[in-house]
C-alpha cells in the first residue's frame, strides 16, 4: 500500500472484535496491570506491530473495550423497552440485562479497571454511559410515580447498580442462581406487591 492505514490481518472488523473480546477476558482474569500488549497479540493471533499501529497504547485498548461493553449494554437495554408496554416488565427486563452483563460478560472490568483510565477517557465514558443510565432513570421514575418501587429513582439506581457491579462476587464462583431467579428476587426487594 502506498499510503493510508494498513489492515489488520483478516477482516478489520472481525480482528477488532476479536482483539477487544480477548483483551476484555485478559483484563478480567489477569487485571489491566498484568496484561501486556504481547499477551493480547498472542491470544488473538494478531501481530503485535499491527495492534500497536491501530491501538497506540494498552490504555486505549482498555478504553475501547469498556466503550464496547457500555454500547452493548445500551443496545440491549433499548431492545428490552420494546418487549412490553408494562413498566414493571420493563424494569424486570432491565434487571435481567444488567445481571446478565455482569455475570456472563466482561462488564466487571468497567468497575474493576476504571482507575487505570486517564481522567479524559473516564469523562468520555461517563458521557457515553449517560444514555444507558437515562434508560434506567426513565423506567425507575415511571415505576416510582406509579407506586411500583418504594425508593426515589436516583437512590434505587445507585443501589441496584452497586449490587449488580458486585454480583460476580455475591452470586458465588459457580453462579448460585440463574438470571431469572435473581431478577425475581431483586424485583421482590424493590417493588410493592
Amino acid at each position: 500500500m502506498a499510503s493510508g492505514k494498513r489492515k489488520i490481518q483478516g477482516s478489520p472488523r472481525n480482528a477488532r472484535a476479536r482483539l477487544l473480546k480477548e483483551a476484555a477476558k485478559m483484563f478480567m482474569v489477569d487485571g489491566y496491570e498484568r496484561t501486556t500488549m504481547r499477551n493480547i497479540a498472542n491470544a488473538t493471533g494478531i501481530k503485535l506491530g499491527s495492534i500497536a499501529y491501530y491501538y497506540k497504547s494498552k490504555e486505549y485498548i482498555l478504553y475501547e473495550t469498556m466503550s464496547a461493553i457500555i454500547e452493548s449494554g445500551e443496545k440491549r437495554a433499548l431492545a428490552t423497552l420494546h418487549t412490553s408496554d408494562d413498566v414493571k416488565n420493563k424494569l424486570r427486563s432491565l434487571i435481567e440485562v444488567e445481571l446478565d452483563t455482569f455475570l456472563n460478560d466482561t462488564a466487571a472490568i468497567v468497575i474493576k479497571e476504571w482507575r487505570c483510565l486517564s481522567k479524559k477517557r473516564r469523562n468520555q465514558l461517563i458521557k457515553h454511559q449517560q444514555v444507558y443510565e437515562n434508560i434506567w432513570f426513565d423506567v425507575l421514575t415511571e415505576c416510582h410515580a406509579r407506586g411500583i418501587i418504594r425508593s426515589k429513582p436516583e437512590i434505587a439506581r445507585r443501589v441496584l447498580h452497586g449490587a449488580f457491579a458486585w454480583s460476580e462476587s455475591w452470586n458465588g464462583a459457580k453462579g448460585d442462581s440463574n438470571i431469572d431467579e435473581l431478577a425475581e428476587e431483586i424485583m421482590k426487594l424493590i417493588t410493592h406487591d
